[in-house]
């Protein structure tokens, strides 16, 4: 049901990853979820024996202090998406493939860094979102900060300063950016109470607008009370 900018800006997270914590290779420890960034120095497929896991792909990464592998497992695309000399910030748990082998970051979020551009998948808290097949949180998130680029000065407050003060509400568009994209999951609570807030303002005023149009379109019934006290006070008589 997203059909237009205001379906997609309010299509809201239900939950956040915190991959904000960006270390060095060097430092880095087992069972940590981590965000690292650095070139990439080889990129690589290897077929796997076994039924479900039938390749993984490979990232050699390094970021001047140290080397570690990026892995996914059946996705060969990543070949062509993850180039030699890219820059890369890749989000995940670091963990160990097998007892031989080295840390690496297995299965992570990552982005290609290009100048400039701000990370917007890594490095920071991720917005997940409600998926359906096919339509995965990256790429709901990419839409949206997209839109909000395009969008977000088109929308305006609405409510009074003085309701916005009394309940210690969030500005308006800033609640929209802040709940797709929140500096802090306080800003993100934040957000998500300015936007309840107006879900249920919104409720309360439609259902007095109904009453009111209800009330003024009411008609009353003719009702001749004289008429029918008399055949009444007749009936009571006879």
């Amino acid at each position: 049901d997203i059909r237009t900018v205001y379906d997609f800006l309010f299509h809201l997270p239900s939950r956040y990853e915190d991959f904000s914590i960006i270390s060095k290779i060097a430092e880095v420890q087992m069972g940590e979820t981590v965000t690292i960034q650095g070139q990439v120095l080889e990129m690589k497929t290897n077929h796997m024996r076994g039924a479900r896991i039938k390749t993984m792909q490979k990232a050699l990464i390094t970021d001047g202090t140290g080397t570690i592998a990026l892995t996914w497992f059946n996705q060969p695309f990543l070949t062509r998406t993850i180039l030699p000399n890219n820059t890369i910030s890749a989000s995940g748990r670091v963990d160990r493939f097998g007892k031989s082998q080295g840390l690496s970051v297995q299965s992570p979020e990552y982005e290609i860094l290009h100048e400039g551009a701000n990370a917007i998948h890594t490095g920071r808290l991720i917005a997940v979102y409600p998926e359906t097949q096919g339509v995965s949180s990256k790429w709901l998130r990419r839409q949206i900060h997209t839109l909000l680029k395009e969008h977000l000065d088109e929308l305006t407050e609405y409510l009074p300063e003085k309701i916005t003060q009394e309940n210690n509400l969030m500005e308006y568009t800033q609640a929209i950016r802040e709940i797709h994209f929140p500096q802090t999951l306080e800003t993100a609570q934040k957000a998500r109470a300015r936007l309840a807030f107006d879900e249920l303002f919104l409720m309360q005023l439609a259902a007095r607008k109904r009453r009111t149009a209800w009330q003024k379109k009411q008609k009353g019934i003719p009702f001749a009370v004289k008429r029918y006290q008399k055949k009444l006070t007749d009936c009571i008589k006879s």
